[in-house]
């Protein structure tokens, strides 16, 4: 887990408690850290750049500040409009991170737009696609039922890079104060669930 500065510790633990579970159901796994199977080149946690801002402070609901991931504010959606990042404001947030060619990522997908609408209103889900060309992820979309997910078209990769991801598919839980922690693989329903609760209860 990765923590952005002025934030406490003491809630870091909610990804390793929960991907432990999956592990342990799952009957364990190629993995060399608390927080689930990697490869040696690709982290299992990130820090957005150092060199720019981790965060931006919104206005929540409440009139107490919550935090934007500072990567996904100007990006546009697969459909080409601009992205309103305000609208994760006050919630935890999941990045989905899919390829269009990818077979894993598009045998998941009905899971997570299942756990998607399970979640609406409580946890933001917002899908980054890249490593292919726009037309093929709109056709990923439509092919697999995703619509009611907001895609963001990361051609360039530049999403991608700031959250340090390499493999596909791959996932950003980050919770309402700005912090995060990455998972790179599938997690099939029942796994993302959990870790969504524990992310809900952190």
């Amino acid at each position: 887990m990765t923590n952005l500065p002025g934030t406490p510790v003491s809630r870091s633990a909610f990804l390793a408690a929960a991907v432990g579970l999956v592990l342990a159901a799952c009957g364990g796994g190629n993995r060399d850290s608390a927080i689930g199977p990697r490869s040696s080149e690709v982290p299992s946690s990130a820090a957005l750049p150092t060199s720019a801002p981790e965060t931006t402070a919104q206005p929540a609901g409440s009139g107490e500040a919550s935090v934007i991931p500072a990567a996904l504010i100007g990006a546009t959606t697969i459909n080409g409009d601009p992205f309103d990042a305000n609208i994760l404001a006050g919630r935890p947030t999941v990045a989905w991170f899919w390829a269009p060619w990818c077979v894993i990522c598009r045998g998941e997908a009905p899971d997570v737009a299942d756990i998607a609408a399970r979640y609406e209103g409580k946890v933001n889900f917002v899908g980054i696609a890249g490593r292919g060309e726009t037309p093929a992820m709109r056709d990923f979309v439509s092919d697999t039922g995703t619509e009611g997910i907001t895609h963001l078209d990361d051609s360039s990769g530049d999403i991608w890079a700031s959250y340090e991801i390499y493999a596909q598919p791959a996932y950003a839980f980050i919770t309402d104060d700005g912090r995060l922690e990455t998972y790179v693989g599938s997690l099939g329903g029942d796994g993302l669930a959990d870790i969504i609760d524990k992310l809900i209860a952190a």
